[in-house]
């Protein structure tokens, strides 16, 4: 059909047996139906990269969308899709967001912000991650916006 070479009897056969003719369209959308599935028993679209659902490798699909979408290569109405089921493009930074949320509840329970170093939270390791935190500061890689972020719970430097 695409070099227009198929006779048209034929090609309304293949169509009554509902043939496709896009198969890479088709492909995305089989998937994009995967992740909407994910995304209504999980309540979120932050599927792990190794994730299989019925046979589609879920994980490794999204994350080639948010490769697509930094290269440019991802077509807006796709991307608006996947922004339908709050599909995120920064995982460091929704980490780093989630980590300091579970700072602050933290600092709300126990009236201070010295954390352990082991200390879990919400199956993270909080303890380490703000330790990691005073590292990148003494190397000077920590954001400023996180530093003030940071101080403003009292974290000792």
């Amino acid at each position: 059909k695409k070099n227009g070479k198929l006779d048209i009897s034929r090609q309304q056969l293949l169509d009554e047996l509902s043939v496709s003719w896009d198969v890479l369209a088709d492909k995305w959308e089989r998937r994009y139906r995967k992740l909407v599935q994910f995304y209504e028993r999980e309540g979120h679209s932050n599927v792990p990269l190794r994730h299989v659902e019925d046979g589609e490798n879920l994980g490794i699909w999204l994350s080639n969308q948010r490769t697509d979408k930094k290269n440019g290569k991802l077509d807006i109405s796709k991307q608006q899709l996947l922004e339908e089921l709050s599909v995120s493009w920064g995982l460091l930074a929704d980490k780093w967001e989630r980590m300091h949320q579970l700072l602050v509840q933290f600092c709300e329970r126990e009236g201070h912000s010295n954390v352990p170093k082991e200390h879990v939270e919400d199956g993270e390791n909080l303890g380490k991650w703000l330790h990691n935190q005073k590292q990148a500061k003494k190397r000077g890689e920590l954001y400023p916006e996180r530093f003030v972020r940071l101080t403003k719970l009292g974290i000792d430097w």
